[in-house]
């Protein structure tokens, strides 16, 4: 997809942010398909010619909503620091990290549920959505590579998947298929397990290790 140039002055840029804006508010009150150019124009109080001279179309807005929604996950779901642990150290609470994580996207999800349904709709039919999508979650299982070559685990990639799943699982069907449990006890137990998966599978690698050096014939 082809997007329009930004704007270069103040007051084209604000004009453009109000378009976007009310954008997101009209995926999120109508839908989709009931939006149009006209109702995002109307609701930021301006003319629909306005509305194409910054966007060819809804798709294209769409699109860019769901590019700063997941800019923001990814400027909060991190380690810090993650780059320098040390498998051994012990110097990151496991359990805390995935309590954090799962709070702020648990968070994120609710705040803008409908618009998940609207993304989740639209990208198997919008194949530009749907490369964008892809995008932003690469970046998140990334972060979960990054917390597990940390610590050595072996076979990386799968761990990796398996706690990115697990973590997106916990929070979807909470959010949307509501319980009587509370987000508290969601994101809470949620966080114990999968910091108790992680504990184990890294204690079992250490265990491994130390079983090679014992053998016989070990260097």
């Amino acid at each position: 997809m082809s997007l329009k140039a930004l704007p270069t002055q103040t007051r084209a840029l604000k004009k453009r942010r109000d378009l976007l804006d009310a954008a997101l508010l009209e995926f999120v009150d109508k839908g989709f398909d009931a939006t149009t150019a006209k109702s995002i124009a109307e609701r930021a109080g301006v003319a629909t010619g306005t509305f194409y001279q910054y966007f060819n179309n809804k798709d294209e807005m769409l699109l860019l909503v769901a590019r700063e929604r997941f800019a923001e996950v990814h400027a909060n779901v991190r380690l810090p620091g993650i780059e320098q642990v040390d498998q051994r150290s012990g110097h990151v609470d496991i359990a805390a990290f995935f309590q954090q994580v799962l709070s702020w996207i648990y968070d994120f999800h609710a705040r803008d549920s409908r618009l998940h349904e609207v993304l989740e709709y639209r990208r198997s039919v919008d194949a530009a959505l749907n490369e964008e999508m892809h995008k932003g979650e690469a970046i998140l299982l990334e972060r979960a590579r990054q917390l597990v070559h940390a610590f050595g685990c072996a076979n990386p990639e799968a761990v990796a998947f398996c706690l990115f799943a697990m973590a997106e699982g916990i929070v979807h069907r909470h959010v949307f298929h509501p319980q009587a449990l509370s987000k508290a006890e969601v994101v809470e137990t949620g966080a114990q397990m999968l910091s108790a998966y992680f504990e184990t599978l890294k204690s079992s690698d250490e265990i491994g290790e130390q079983l090679k050096h014992k053998a016989p014939g070990a260097q």
